[in-house]
């Protein structure tokens, strides 16, 4: 990689830092009232005596990695989370002094959000740069930039930033992706696996390592299998965990609906019916108030993204395609659109083919300042407390 295009890739990431952090101190002045949506930020966000536009890169579902990275599994269906990365959250708080007044029976010590922040961003700026590598196996220079301005642009892009694992099964997805392609098979089985223990969709690389290994066909199937026994060690070690100490191995699935916004862990629920479900709620809510619009932000980042990859079926690699719409398509089986917008993140590998259609200057500018216009808003309302996903 050039110097020209490290440059680029962390003066875009800076770029994007400081603007979020913009519109984060913007937020406040726009909706001056929090929207406190979520429980404990008193006890692990506002105790850490930063400002709102800080502190509120940890809302919702931060503040349940910050209490484990801390206390453990010991919260009633925080089983939910998987453990790398509040894991990789404690060991970096352990070398950050902590308070030694506060009663961590009841708070968080500042020193895990002050962790979870740092490791998130810097994840993310290594994820971009693996990003780049693998775009570049396919694509030029100009598409391969275009797609990482894509990238932080999107509308929820800002969970890369937060407290939330998408920066580090980013960087883990496109690592094993990456190396598989590189035929370094070991090394994509460790990624495989990391991301197995740090989300449950970490579980569809493993047939994504599979539909590579045979395309690659390699003369050597030794390196391919032992790649593949490698894979799956994170989820199975975090069910022997469940197992010995919660009595269920597949405990994780069980409390979903607890954490799921009204997601259904007993029944598999089509697409089709989720989507008259969603038009029941347009027909039936208010289109002035709040539910309406997350319910229309959550099917349109759905519905979207899948249209998109209809498209693009002949024109995407196999194995990128499978990904992206499994990753879409599997939390909908639950029976909702929710936390679709943050979902959709995963798609990230049809990004490329997006840049590579969109050429024109013109119209790269148009839908990137779109896609920028969006991740304000949605910005906005994260910070100050309101769902978005």
């Amino acid at each position: 990689m050039k110097k020209s295009e490290v440059f680029f890739i962390i003066r875009s990431f800076i770029l994007w830092r400081v603007a979020l952090f913009f519109v984060a101190y913007l937020a406040i002045y726009f909706i001056p009232i929090f929207g406190a949506s979520f429980p404990y930020y008193d006890r692990v966000l506002e105790i850490t005596h930063l400002p709102n536009w800080i502190w509120g890169f940890g809302n919702f579902d931060g503040v349940h990695y910050l209490r484990i990275a801390q206390d453990g599994y010991v919260a009633a269906f925080s089983q939910a989370f998987f453990p790398l990365f509040p894991l990789l959250i404690r060991t970096i708080a352990s070398f950050i002094p902590k308070n030694a007044m506060l009663d961590t029976a009841i708070y968080t010590d500042p020193a895990f959000f002050y962790s979870g922040l740092i490791l998130a961003n810097s994840i993310f700026l290594a994820a971009l740069f693996v990003f780049y590598k693998l775009i570049r196996l396919d694509f030029t220079k100009l598409e391969a930039k275009r797609s990482i301005v894509f990238l932080l642009v999107f509308p929820t892009s800002f969970y890369f930033g937060s407290v939330y694992t998408e920066s580090l099964f980013l960087l883990f997805t496109v690592a094993s992706i990456y190396f598989v392609r590189k035929r370094s098979f070991i090394l994509s089985g460790v990624f495989v696996s990391l991301a197995t223990l740090t989300r449950i969709f970490g579980a569809l690389l493993i047939i994504v390592y599979l539909i590579e290994v045979v395309r690659n066909k390699s003369k050597n199937k030794f390196l391919p299998a032992l790649g593949l026994m490698i894979a799956p060690l994170g989820i199975l070690a975090y069910t022997l965990y469940l197992k010995a100490n919660f009595g269920d191995p597949l405990y994780f699935l069980t409390v979903q609906p607890m954490f799921g916004a009204e997601r259904s862990s007993g029944q598999i629920i089509l697409l089709p019916q989720v989507m008259y479900r969603y038009l029941k709620i347009f027909l039936a809510t208010n289109i002035s108030t709040l539910p309406f619009w997350n319910a229309m932000l959550e099917a349109l980042f759905t519905i979207v993204p899948l249209v998109i990859l209809v498209l693009f079926l002949k024109k995407m690699r196999f194995s990128y395609w499978f990904f992206c719409v499994s990753a879409l398509i599997l939390p909908t089986l639950t029976g909702t659109f929710s936390s679709m917008p943050r979902y959709a993140l995963m798609a990230f590998l049809m990004i490329p083919y997006l840049a590579n259609i969109v050429r024109n200057k013109k119209n790269f500018f148009i839908l990137a300042s779109i896609l920028g216009v969006l991740a304000v808003i949605l910005t906005t309302l994260f910070i100050r407390g309101y769902w978005v996903a």
